[in-house]
């Protein structure tokens, strides 16, 4: 069944998009959509990193055989939902399949909720045993391991995963040390949501791991490969080179034509041709990290960061940032704040001047920012009011998951969420509640209320 893709606005909120760079370039899930029935292992053998791995996954039938297809973007979301989680030390995090498929940019009808529980289940239950292939510490280590080490999720009477669904999962430990060693690479997520074939988005996913890694900062410009270990990597089913080239055409076609890749070449013959990538202008160049955190100190998404940061240096950005608080601490107010500092960045005709007046008086200085502090607070409370009430009922969840972590189970999750929605509690007050609960060192003491109100 096609995609029904619908635009990534309502992504989770601040998720940081970040690929684990061993997944990612290792291609541990297929790129192909559909696979042969009762295809439920596979073993490759190719050259990663100028060196020869061996790589094998088993996997069952009974949930569809081994990850492919909408799988790769299942597991790079559940990445940025343990970002936007705060990044718990033991991997486990709770969300919603709402969450998920928005962050993916799918539809949230029936249709994709089942197709999400069988992708789920397929990264639960297939093992991936990795020969000298897994990068750690600086070391080349051998490795056995499941993406999701644990799933926990409520379902309706008929066992299906709906709106009212709450997961909990527990990433592999091996994925968290990567993530936790920052060995991990920025991916643009509404890029590759935005593309319209699971295939596309998959190669996409897997090309732009080869183009530039922790090891190798300088993107690539190109990448050369033999069409055999490609197919590996791709863990394409059928290593017929005909076959291969058929399988990857799609993806290539929808890559050319949205610019991430300039070209692709056959080069040579039968099972030693060499296929040559170019990339595009949409490529694009590697962020400095330094520079995104400082844009995102201002107040920008990681997005909109990550994107100025790949098109200007960090002394250029630094530079800018200095000039545009020089500009409102001489008392200018732009109308919008996020505006006015990216377009000082991007500005190439220098129409602001350095010519400012002197810093304002620490007295004037800290009346104003108190009346920023108060506007800010107002911003927040019309913001708030502004929201629908299922988008109130969503952030008041996202609260809970995050200052109640393990403490709460998921049966408790899926029935606070119930209470929210059909008006019992009150999204903003539950808010308030928790934070105040938390400060306060409450939180047990809050729960057990909680747990009480539903038995009586």
């Amino acid at each position: 069944m096609a995609s029904k893709r619908s635009a990534p606005k309502d992504l989770v909120p601040k998720a940081k998009h970040f690929d684990e760079a061993n997944v990612a370039r290792l291609g541990l899930i297929s790129i192909q959509e559909r696979i042969p029935e009762g295809y439920s292992s596979w073993e490759e053998e190719f050259e990663f990193l100028g060196k020869p791995v061996k790589l094998a996954c088993y996997a069952s039938d009974k949930v569809g055989g081994v990850p492919h297809g909408l799988d790769n973007e299942v597991s790079l979301a559940l990445i940025a939902l343990y970002f936007n989680a705060g990044s718990p030390e033991d991997g486990t995090f709770t969300a919603t399949p709402y969450q998920i498929l928005k962050l993916m940019g799918l539809d949230t009808s029936g249709y994709y909720y089942q197709a999400l529980k069988e992708s789920l289940l397929r990264l639960t239950t297939a093992t991936y045993v990795l020969s000298e292939a897994w990068r750690s510490d600086g070391r080349w280590q051998s490795v056995t391991f499941r993406y999701i080490e644990k799933l926990e999720y409520t379902s309706s009477q008929d066992g299906r995963l709906d709106r009212s669904s709450v997961l909990r999962i527990t990433l592999a430990k091996e994925i968290v040390r990567s993530l936790k060693q920052n060995y991990v690479k920025p991916i643009d997520i509404e890029f590759m949501a935005s593309l319209r074939r699971p295939l596309s988005r998959a190669l996409y996913r897997l090309l732009d791991a080869q183009r530039f890694s922790p090891e190798h900062p300088a993107p690539l410009a190109r990448f050369e490969v033999n069409l055999m270990e490609w197919a590996a990597a791709c863990k394409i089913v059928h290593k017929r080179p005909d076959k291969v080239r058929r399988t990857l055409e799609p993806a290539h076609e929808e890559l050319i034509s949205r610019r991430y890749l300039q070209s692709v070449e056959y080069v040579g013959r039968g099972q030693n041709q060499t296929i040559v990538y170019v990339f595009g202008e949409e490529a694009g160049g590697v962020a400095d990290m330094e520079a995104v955190d400082l844009l995102m100190a201002e107040g920008l998404s990681f997005t909109s960061a990550y994107s100025l940061a790949r098109r200007y240096s960090l002394a250029r950005i630094k530079d800018r940032l200095e000039l545009y608080r020089s500009i409102l601490a001489s008392g200018y107010k732009p109308k919008n704040r996020l505006g006015f500092l990216v377009d000082v960045i991007r500005d190439e005709e220098g129409k602001y001047s350095r010519a400012l007046p002197s810093p304002l008086p620490k007295r004037a200085q800290a009346h104003r920012e108190e009346e920023e502090a108060r506007r800010i607070e107002e911003e927040a409370e019309r913001e708030w009011q502004s929201m629908p009430k299922e988008a109130q009922v969503r952030r008041a969840v996202q609260v809970a998951q995050l200052v109640l972590r393990s403490r709460i189970s998921v049966g408790e999750l899926e029935e606070l969420t119930r209470l929210l929605e059909a008006g019992a509690l009150e999204p903003k007050a539950l808010v308030e509640e928790l934070k105040r609960a938390a400060s306060e060192g409450r939180l047990e003491e809050w729960l057990q209320a909680f747990r009480e109100g539903l038995e009586g």
